[in-house]
């Protein structure tokens, strides 16, 4: 099997561990023989601040199989103590960095995590962390080079060819956990009332959407259903929705890759969040009304479904300071926060602390939990 035939069977592999988890030890089984290394760890999760607070996948993979006991070892054992996270979290998105340059020589002796790592022939492997919309974070380890002689660049060139589709994978599969839809089948995905879902067919026609998708479209919200084609409203907007869905959607016989962007709204200061996915393969003819790429619309107003009036009753808070929990429990960072509101980010921040005084806490993440706390109370202020 040649280079390019292997890293697009890895593409494809992703697009189908992004809808269901189940695929991602096949995933990285092909990544280890792509690479050439003996194993990879990938954690994924959402939080301000590049903090790994609310951690949705955490996976330890040798061969194409997943290790369950070594990922319940360092969690029980080594998380909470791991020198090397903060440092993780620190690094510039996409830049590789070895694991031995994660730990001080001390901390070589002592540490449970580095020991574990030792243990697990992953030490002279290397680091990298992807960003996201929504604070999504993904940290990414791969283990021990197979070549004795250490890394090639065409290993590295090889690994950076794959970030993206790894961002995007993950970017995909944080949507669908967000709206509670992982490892629901493409009907089931219509039925989901969080998140926007499009459905097209091998030609860019639209096959099916879900209600989400529905008042999206019919609102002209950004995107807009023009004789059964998605576009965006803008002309640079559409320009460039065009691409990411030829590349989704490429002739029969190339794989196709996902891609993202940002769409404006005429009547919203927040911005939509657009994610192409191709689904299946492109290596035989397209049947009519057959699914061949999916369109995920984030609409981030629609996620937060708390109401700021009732989180100001029950926690005492200010309108400007009620919106702002909200909008930190949607996931949103202080400056985006700061974007959307048009405040700066130093008078966010006073908010908060206002919030913080007011509460008796300390840190974001309890503010969180409060105000989702909330989630399943009734509006009673009518």
């Amino acid at each position: 099997m040649s280079s390019q035939d292997l890293f697009e069977r890895i593409v494809a592999s992703l697009q189908k561990a992004a809808l269901d988890p189940v695929h991602w030890p096949a995933a990285a089984g092909l990544i280890d023989r792509a690479v050439g290394v003996n194993g990879n760890a990938l954690l994924i999760s959402s939080g301000a601040d590049r903090v790994c607070e609310r951690i949705s996948l955490w996976r330890v993979c040798f061969g194409g199989r997943r290790c369950e006991d070594l990922e319940r070892e360092y969690f029980a054992d080594c998380w909470s103590r791991d020198e090397r996270v903060p440092r993780v979290n620190r690094l510039r998105d996409g830049e590789l960095v070895s694991t031995v340059d994660l730990y001080t020589a001390d901390e070589k002796e002592i540490s449970p995590a580095y020991k574990l790592i030792r243990q697990a022939d992953m030490h002279t492997g290397l680091h990298v962390r992807l960003g996201g919309v929504d604070g999504l974070q993904v940290a990414w380890a791969l283990g021990e080079c197979n070549d004795t002689r250490g890394w090639s660049s065409a290993q590295i060139a090889a690994i950076e060819q794959l970030l993206p589709h790894v961002r995007h994978f993950a970017s995909i599969r944080q949507v669908l956990a967000d709206a509670g839809a992982l490892s629901q089948s493409l009907v089931n995905l219509l039925d989901n009332s969080q998140t926007g879902v499009i459905q097209l067919d091998g030609n860019g026609r639209i096959v099916a959407v879900n209600d989400p998708a529905a008042q999206v479209l019919r609102r002209r919200d950004g995107l807009l259903d023009s004789n059964g084609s998605l576009r965006a409203r803008t002309p640079q907007e559409n320009a460039r929705l065009r691409r990411l869905l030829a590349r989704a959607l490429p002739p029969i016989g190339i794989q196709g890759s996902a891609g993202s962007m940002t769409i404006r709204r005429p009547l919203s200061r927040t911005r939509l969040f657009v994610q192409v996915s191709p689904v299946g393969g492109r290596d035989w003819d397209f049947q009519a009304g057959r699914v061949a790429a999916l369109v995920l619309v984030v609409d981030p107003e629609r996620r937060s479904q708390l109401d700021p009036g009732l989180v100001a009753t029950a926690l005492n808070l200010t309108p400007a300071e009620s919106h702002l929990a909200v909008m930190l429990a949607a996931g949103h960072s202080l400056s985006e926060i700061a974007a959307a509101t048009l405040r700066t980010e130093g008078t966010v921040r006073w908010h908060l602390k206002q919030i913080f005084r007011k509460q008796g806490i300390s840190r974001q993440t309890d503010l969180v939990r409060r105000v989702l706390a909330l989630g399943g109370l009734p509006d009673e202020s009518g």
